[in-house]
């Protein structure tokens, strides 16, 4: 079984939130005096399985609540529940579970950033019927609706940064403003084409802090003496171009680095490319299909800092944060929970319940993964087995009695491989 150190921190920590809901449901108005019917951590333990189960509806809530709690509610009286002060309670609750820290003691130190924060955003689709409060990109044809999750966390200790809930419309350039005065000095942030700017990065700049991102398709860059991109990628013999750039039409200064792609990736670039221009009747963009054949990464990190290989290493982890995601998404039931027609404050409710159980998870994989340096744990098995657990629960304060065999949330090591985070910490030195 676990070390008593994981036991020890996850029932110090789950204590901690549940210990505070009943005075943030008092701040909040969601309860007004005790109710052996209602109770605000029996209101959040129904809301996560609902999320898990798919059992949302009210009449699913109130059942469920009356299974924890002492007398029943009923479905009317649970839809009376669901307000404005019930969103702002949900609210409250997830900002103080992120804000907590699990694990006291660093999972590394680190030569050559601080933090390394992943930041990226994924979306729930609503019904169609939901537009008009969660209106999302239409077709072209009819109206769609969703909501979009904006999450960020540190790789190297896993504490979470920052959340939000958004409109699905909301663009990720816009989302991205949020994170930045959460940054500092010597943090390294690392985000997807969706959020890039330039006036984010100077920001992040201005803070002492470190940026590092692709380059989009429609942003030029040249080098001091004005020569273009392209002309250095068609002149290019080696595998690698690199220079000090100015970026885009405001010239942004940047350090540039193209590596080239191998073969099969830049034709299937191309072919991909060529086949959605012929669908619409176009000829592909001769510039397109040169970039194609490169990996293109700006960033405010200099060369004596990180090498190239470093730096495309660096961002290859990136891609850990959509795994965090998937993991989220798989164990739960997003597509029940959601597939109804209801107001606003009830979708948000179960919004932020999801989120908040995003966040749990993410803590005890955290800490599970602190407590057992020397095994590869998969967030995706941590995940399920965690929302197994929170499903199991006949009472809603034995948060805390989680205790999974590390057998079981293990991946299978390959010899001679490292893991995504291992390879990061190698990375940083």
């Amino acid at each position: 079984m676990l070390q008593s150190s994981f036991s020890a921190k996850v029932a110090a920590a789950t204590d901690s939130l549940f210990s505070c809901l009943d005075a943030i449901a008092k701040g909040t108005g969601l309860i007004q005096r005790l109710s052996r019917r209602f109770s605000a951590g029996g209101f959040v333990s129904v809301l996560m399985k609902a999320t898990i189960s798919g059992k949302a509806s009210f009449n699913d809530l109130a059942a469920a609540l009356g299974k924890i709690e002492e007398r029943k509610l009923s479905f009317q009286a649970m839809a009376k529940r669901v307000d404005t002060s019930a969103v702002a309670f949900m609210l409250q609750a997830v900002a103080a579970a992120a804000s907590s820290r699990w694990n006291d003691e660093d999972l590394i130190q680190t030569g050559n950033f601080n933090r390394v924060i992943l930041e990226d955003s994924s979306q729930i689709a609503l019904p169609a019927a939901n537009h008009d409060d969660f209106p999302a990109h239409g077709n072209g044809i009819s109206k769609t609706a969703g909501c979009k999750f904006d999450f960020a966390f540190d790789l190297v200790r896993g504490d979470v940064i920052h959340h939000d809930l958004h409109l699905a419309t909301t663009q990720d350039r816009e989302i991205g403003k949020d994170l930045v005065d959460k940054l500092r000095a010597n943090d390294l942030l690392i985000r997807d084409m969706g959020y890039f700017s330039l006036g984010e990065f100077a920001l992040i700049a201005a803070r002492g802090a470190f940026w590092l991102s692709r380059l989009p398709l429609n942003v030029t860059a040249t080098d001091a003496a004005g020569t273009p991109l392209e002309k250095f990628l068609r002149k290019a013999k080696g595998e690698v171009v690199e220079f000090e750039a100015r970026v885009g039409r405001e010239g942004y200064e940047a350090r540039l680095v193209a590596v080239r792609a191998d073969p099969k990736t830049a034709a299937k670039r191309r072919r991909e490319r060529r086949a959605e221009a012929a669908k619409h009747g176009k000829t592909p963009d001769k510039t397109a299909l040169l970039r194609d054949g490169w990996h293109l990464m700006i960033t405010n990190i200099a060369a004596v800092r990180m090498g190239v290989a470093g730096l495309f290493k660096l961002y290859g982890v990136r891609w850990q944060i959509e795994i965090v995601f998937r993991a989220w998404k798989q164990s739960a039931n997003h597509s029940e929970a959601f597939a109804r027609r209801s107001n606003a404050c009830h979708l948000q409710v179960l919004m932020l319940a999801s989120m908040l159980r995003l966040i749990l998870t993410q803590k005890v994989a955290s800490l599970l993964r602190a407590c057992h340096p020397d095994r590869w744990l998969s967030i995706e098995k941590i995940a399920v087995d965690y929302a197994a657990h929170l499903m199991g629960l006949k009472r809603h304060d034995r948060f805390d009695d989680y205790e999974p065999d590390p057998r079981h949330i293990e991946i299978n090591r390959r010899k001679g491989r490292k893991s995504l985070v291992e390879s990061t910490f190698s990375i940083l030195g």
